[in-house]
Order: structure tokens, then C-alpha cells, then sequence
């Protein structure tokens, strides 16, 4: 374990902003010792020029992080406050930049992330690669394949379908999540929705762990040209619980007025663990579409055309399309397999698979794959396209990006 004395300095050499900030070149004291890191590190709230590390320990520590991008010198961060659920916002960070980052502890942990696109720049010239999964419900050996699966493929953003663990409020099943998470967690920002397994604390570790403090848990996100409305469809206000969705009409017009702010030339997402079509062969209570999504869906569409819809919740792939609108199905992620029934209305692909998506992102063009366990491409399919060409390529999936540690202290 790393000691320090009351006297031993670390001197900052970048700034860390926000609820736990410090000031650039400010000597910050190392009284409290480093910490085990007992979850984590993950990646959230990533932008243009700033993204927030998040883990935990199991007594309170003054966390601290160095970072740096590719070609530039390594800075320190550091918390100003003691805690055990570490959230470091990293800020004045360059657009489109790969960083490296470590967090100092007992045992340092070392990530990656690349900043989101400058959303002044064009697009066209700025491609990145999207991750979509869920519904891995702490199914051991299969979870961990779909991850491996799936960081194989060096997603820049990666969206989560919901229903990570099966029981919210065993923490073993959290520290298990985790633990099967921790690579592709370090190195990819992470933007998960609200399951109903996420529901059987009321929301309490999934709160802890991925909400904003005070924030609700539906919200948006914008990377790049591509804005994500993330949808509570499991929202306790409304009524609903671990085996009934439910969607307030708060959150109905939340989400319209979300929807007339965006550009009408950005791609507009919609993240929802219960999604509005699903066709499973044996269909039961609470599974399904659901009605409240419908109409949110319906009320937003009268403002901007939703591109796609990714839901998860039943445990296979399925790719439809009703009325113009272009559902997904994606919950092969490691909890037990269904089977889907592909005679459904608007059904284009389903089949039942540990799979994950991955969607190319460049300008007005966006391009999806769906891949089963051992990288195999078993759909393929177009949201977006334009005479306006792709400006230019994304790096092959294949290539693995080293990651070393930074500035690693010596016991």
C-alpha cells in the first residue's frame, strides 16, 4: 500500500474541475493513504473537453488521477475531499484527443478514453465507432465473453441496455459486474439506462454508481453529431416495478422538449431498456413493447425524426422496423437466451445469440453490425445515408491500442 505523511506533497500540474475540484498548482496534502481500488476504474460523462473517472474504495481516500494525452505531459489531478465513491472530473482536455489516464492507489489502475468530437468541426471528418450491449444479468462465463467480444472492437462511446446484475441489491453481483467489466471500463465511456432488475433496490446502487448526484434517471447525451435521449422505461414515480414498465407524463414531455433543441441534421437516438416493439416466440406478463414508450416515441417524432431506437430487456437480437421507425432489440449480453419469434410485425433479423452491436459513425452516414461471441457479423444493416462521403476511415478493429501505465509511484 502506498503511505504518504503529513508532510509529503504532490504537486498539480493540470486542474481537475467541478463538485470535487482543485487549483492548478496547488499542493495538496497526502495525510489519508492510498487506497485498494475495490470497483472500477469507469468512464462517464465524456464531452469534448472533459470526462469523469469513477471508482471506489473501501475506506475514504483522497483520490488522485495523472493523465496525458498521446504526445503531451503527463498532469495530476487530485480530490480536495475524502470519499469512497471517487468521481473525478477531468476537464480542459482537447477535443477528438486519445488520453491515458492512471488512478494512484494500492495496485494503480490504468485506462484510456478518447474526447468526443469538436461539434464545430465537420463531422465527416471526425468518424467514431459506437458500442451497444445490455442485459448481461452476472452470467458469469457468457458475460464475460460478449466483453471480450466486444473490446475487441475499440468503441469511443459505449451504450448499455440495461439489467447488469439480476438482483440489485446483492453487492457480490455488482463487484462481479465489475470485475467482468473492469477492462472495457477503462477504456471506454460508458452511458447505460435504467433496467427493472436495476429497480430491485429502488435504483439505489444503480444511483450510486451512474447517476449525476440529484440528477434524475433519465437525461441526454450529445457526442458528436449524434444526440442520445436515455429513457427511464422502469420510472418508480410512474408506478413501475421489477415486473412492470411505467413512464410518467413528466418524462413524456421531457423528452419532447429535449427532442425540438436538437439539430435537425443530427442523428437523434433513442436508449431504453423496455423498448416499444419486441417479439418474443413466448410471450409473457411485462414483456413486449411498451405503451408508454409508444407514446413518447410518438410525441417526439412530431418534432424530429428519432433515427433508431435500442432497447434491451429480452434476452436476443432483433432488428425491425414499423412505421418508418427502426427498433432494436439488444439483449444477448449474457443472461440466459430466448427465443424470438421472427414472424413478428416489422421483424427484419432476429435471432438468439450472446451478441453486441457496434454502429460506424461519419457524418449524415451510420452503419451498424451485429456480432455474435467470436466477432462474426450475423447482421448488417444501414440507418443513415447522404450523397456526402465519409471524410475519412476509422482504425481497423482488429488493431490493439497499448495502454501503458503513467508515472506509476514506487512503494
Amino acid at each position: 500500500m502506498f503511505r504518504g505523511s503529513a508532510a509529503s506533497r504532490i504537486l498539480l500540474i493540470g486542474c481537475l474541475c467541478g463538485a470535487s475540484a482543485c487549483v492548478a498548482d496547488t499542493p495538496v496534502s497526502d495525510a489519508l493513504p492510498l487506497q485498494a481500488i475495490q470497483l472500477g476504474p469507469w468512464l462517464m460523462d465524456v464531452g469534448p473537453t472533459q470526462i469523469t473517472v469513477a471508482w471506489t474504495t473501501l475506506r475514504p481516500t483522497l483520490g488522485k488521477i495523472r493523465y496525458a494525452s498521446e504526445t503531451g505531459r503527463p498532469a495530476t489531478a487530485a480530490e480536495s475531499s475524502a470519499t469512497t465513491d471517487h468521481r473525478m472530473l477531468l476537464s480542459s482536455l482537447s477535443a477528438g484527443t486519445r488520453y491515458r489516464f492512471t488512478v494512484l492507489g494500492d495496485g494503480p489502475a490504468s485506462g484510456s478514453f478518447t474526447t468526443a468530437p469538436d461539434p464545430a468541426a465537420d463531422p465527416s471528418t471526425h468518424p467514431f465507432r459506437v458500442l451497444i450491449y445490455g442485459d448481461n444479468r452476472t452470467n458469469g462465463g457468457d458475460h464475460a465473453l460478449v466483453v471480450n467480444a466486444a473490446q475487441a472492437q475499440h468503441a469511443e462511446l459505449a451504450l448499455h441496455t440495461g439489467d447488469m446484475v439480476v438482483n440489485a441489491k446483492d453487492q457480490r453481483s455488482w463487484a462481479h459486474w465489475f470485475e467482468v467489466e473492469r477492462e472495457l471500463l477503462a477504456s471506454t465511456p460508458l452511458v447505460p439506462t435504467m433496467g427493472n432488475h436495476e429497480i430491485t433496490d429502488l435504483g439505489v446502487t444503480y444511483s450510486r454508481h451512474f447517476k449525476q448526484p440529484g440528477g434524475l434517471p433519465y437525461h441526454s447525451v450529445d457526442y458528436g453529431n449524434v444526440h442520445i435521449q436515455v429513457i427511464d422505461s422502469f420510472e418508480i414515480q410512474a408506478g413501475a416495478d421489477p415486473h412492470a414498465g411505467a413512464v410518467s407524463d413528466a418524462q413524456k414531455q421531457w423528452a419532447i422538449e429535449d427532442a425540438k433543441a436538437v439539430p435537425l441534421d443530427h442523428h437523434l437516438w433513442m436508449l431504453v431498456h423496455q423498448g416499444p416493439q419486441t417479439h418474443p416466440k413466448d410471450m409473457r406478463p411485462g414483456h413486449g413493447g411498451l405503451a408508454g414508450v409508444r407514446d413518447m416515441i410518438a410525441g417526439i417524432q412530431k418534432v424530429h425524426s428519432i433515427e433508431a431506437v435500442f432497447a434491451g430487456h429480452e434476452h436476443f437480437y432483433e432488428r425491425g422496423e414499423l412505421d418508418g421507425l427502426h427498433y432494436f432489440v439488444i439483449g444477448g449480453g449474457g443472461a440466459p437466451l430466448e427465443d424470438p419469434n421472427p414472424a413478428g410485425e416489422g421483424v427484419k433479423t432476429a435471432v438468439k445469440a450472446l451478441s453486441f452491436v457496434t454502429l460506424e459513425v461519419c457524418g449524415c452516414h451510420v452503419a451498424g453490425k451485429a456480432r455474435d461471441i467470436t466477432g462474426k457479423v450475423f447482421d448488417s444493416f444501414t440507418l443513415a445515408d447522404c450523397p456526402k462521403p465519409c471524410g475519412a476511415q476509422l482504425t481497423d478493429p482488429l488493431e490493439v491500442i497499448a495502454t501503458p501505465n503513467i508515472g506509476t509511484p514506487t512503494k
